[in-house]
């Protein structure tokens, strides 16, 4: 029930206080009408306990309008009106939260005890059969007498047992109602009656039902039961509930309770997005193993599929695709959290938590990466808006310098300049010394491809870390760049290449560079045993990594063979020479 419901069925309680009344709550199966009855009579009737420091007297002349008699009964398994009137009559108690203004009706426990026992045991006396049956009905005269003025629910019209007519139940209430001054409350879903029963509730209902309450959403229970959940993941489970028409709060208990366990195993700081997959994930399995086959949805459907490739889909299929990727497009999507879930639900073995919780670092870190962003788009905001105030170069500092390896050159060089140009040049100067032990470090890892990307816009001479990035490159030309013999082996052995570097380097092999492989690097090399001089000179003769390069290639190649074929004996010339020749056929 939402609060308007609440708020009403209050009212029509107090409205007849003291005589007798019907109440339907009525709504689809599992969308919680038992729950939230049982938390509205529990709540009223805890009222008296913020009472117990008045008076007696007052509280007598005051009373709590819920502060009566209740007996909850459900209607499955009781297979006679007989049964059903014992049932209400033992399960009658005084309002447990008041112990002072009703122990006179409470029925005795002993009675309660050995009603049962009595009402089946049979005695033999004198050749015949003395049934005790006669002493059980006055027992049970005497319970039912006790039934009155009081608050009666009868829940579970759907079990009714066949053996039990449901006009006898409404029967039975009316009589409640009207002779015995309560107040009758019959929990139910119209919907699950059979045929038969329908009809009968129909012709009954508008003779013994005063209200109704009809519970349509189970919005309300899941907001009560999820206070400790981030609004806007409880938001995402109404979303599901109304968009995939899941009124059943079993359902999401289930997604509830398994959110919260799986939570348990990780770590307490986690980013938003790491709950927001983790729920998904959770709400896709349990939908899955209670709705999959009815809503044509598998493990194998969690994948993005074009409009073309759905036409052999049922229109049944293609509306739940359509509407859980309208809800969130991770629940169409996969991903390495997918996999995790999937081992679960089919029973295929725990999660890898060590696993997920490298997933939650990772999310943790893109998520605090995403706020430093925020952070300094709201600090460039506010010294255009003429806003800044004596935290504005502290802050935007400490942000600057979380945010060196995501922003580019340019906006860093801007943030030093705005520093100094608010007069604190010792930030920006710390600012500066730290951007640049970043790129030098950078550098030395990277080299080449570091620069490359900065640079990619072109080269600018006012930017001072474009000039510390050039100085770095001019004095360290080839630092990160792979050496000549490896980019060879590769290419003849693997027949891989790296078009980004490979081509820098060989355009600026010496000379040298190229007699030190033929002549040292390929002899002593153990990679290249498999293979022999020839060969692999053919090979790089007619390589493919820029053919742009080829004429060069060729000239310092036969170059080098020549002159090592000069400074030779004879027949280490000749045998040169005939290499050469083979080489240019």
């Amino acid at each position: 029930m939402n609060q308007d419901q609440e708020k009403r069925l209050e009212q029509i309680f107090r409205d007849n206080q003291n005589k007798g009344i019907a109440i339907a709550i009525t709504g689809c199966w599992g969308i919680g009408k038992t729950f939230a009855w049982n938390k509205f009579i529990k709540e009223r009737a805890e009222l008296e306990k913020d009472r117990k420091h008045l008076p007696l007297n007052i509280r007598l002349k005051y009373p709590n309008i819920f502060n009566k008699k209740y007996s909850y009964v459900s209607l499955f398994g009781i297979e006679s009106l007989a049964d059903l009137k014992v049932a209400i009559a033992t399960n009658m108690s005084r309002n447990y939260f008041n112990e002072e203004s009703t122990q006179s009706v409470e029925i005795p426990k002993f009675l309660k005890k050995s009603l049962s026992a009595i009402r089946d045991v049979k005695m033999s006396a004198g050749g015949g059969n003395l049934s005790l049956n006669s002493s059980a009905r006055i027992f049970e005269a005497v319970l039912y007498s006790q039934v009155k003025d009081a608050i009666i629910c009868l829940d579970d019209f759907e079990r009714l047992s066949e053996k039990l007519k449901i006009q006898d139940v409404m029967g039975l209430a009316n009589q409640l109602k009207l002779e015995r001054n309560c107040q009758v409350i019959l929990v139910l879903d119209e919907s699950k009656t059979d045929s038969e029963n329908k009809n009968k509730y129909s012709e009954y209902k508008e003779k013994l039902i005063d209200e109704s309450i009809k519970i349509a959403s189970v919005e309300p229970l899941i907001r009560k039961n999820t206070k400790d959940i981030d609004k806007p993941l409880v938001d995402l489970m109404v979303k599901f509930a109304n968009e995939l028409e899941i009124q059943n709060f079993r359902f999401f208990q289930k997604i509830i309770k398994l959110y919260k366990e799986f939570r348990a195993q990780l770590p307490e700081e986690v980013a938003y997005s790491t709950k927001e997959i983790i729920l998904i994930r959770i709400i896709q399995g349990y939908f899955i193993e209670d709705f999959g086959v009815d809503k044509e949805f598998a493990w194998s459907d969690i994948k993005l599929v074009n409009e073309e490739r759905q036409k052999d889909w049922s229109e049944e299929k293609i509306g739940t695709y359509r509407r859980l990727k309208t809800i969130d497009y991770a629940f169409v999507h996969d991903d390495e959290w997918l996999a995790e879930f999937i081992k679960y639900f089919n029973q295929l073995g725990e999660p890898n938590f060590s696993k997920l919780r490298e997933l939650v670092n990772s999310d943790l870190i893109l998520e605090e990466s995403n706020k430093l962003r925020d952070d300094l788009y709201r600090l460039m905001e506010e010294w255009r808006n003429l806003e800044i105030d004596s935290t504005f170069c502290n802050r935007l500092y400490f942000v600057a310098t979380k945010r060196i390896a995501s922003e580019n050159l340019e906006n860093l060089s801007f943030y030093c300049d705005l520093l100094n140009e608010f007069g604190q040049s010792l930030l920006a100067n710390e600012l500066q010394k730290s951007i640049e032990e970043y790129l030098l470090n950078e550098y030395q890892s990277k080299g080449y491809l570091f620069v490359k990307d900065h640079f990619s816009f072109g080269f600018k001479s006012e930017n001072r870390f474009h000039v510390f990035l050039k100085s770095l490159q001019e004095k360290q030309p080839h630092q990160g760049l792979p050496i000549l013999r490896d980019i060879v082996y590769r290419y003849v052995f693997q027949s891989g290449w790296n078009s980004q570097t490979d081509s820098i380097v060989i355009g600026q092999a010496t000379k040298a560079d190229w007699h030190n492989l033929n002549f040292h690097d390929i002899p002593t090399d153990e990679r290249f045993q498999e293979s022999n001089k020839l060969q692999i000179l053919m090979k790089l003769l007619d390589q493919q990594i820029s053919l742009d390069l080829q004429p060069q290639i060729n000239t310092l190649i036969f170059e080098i063979l020549e002159e090592e074929a000069q400074a030779s004996d004879v027949e280490r010339r000749k045998n040169i020479e005939y290499v050469i020749k083979r080489l240019k056929e």
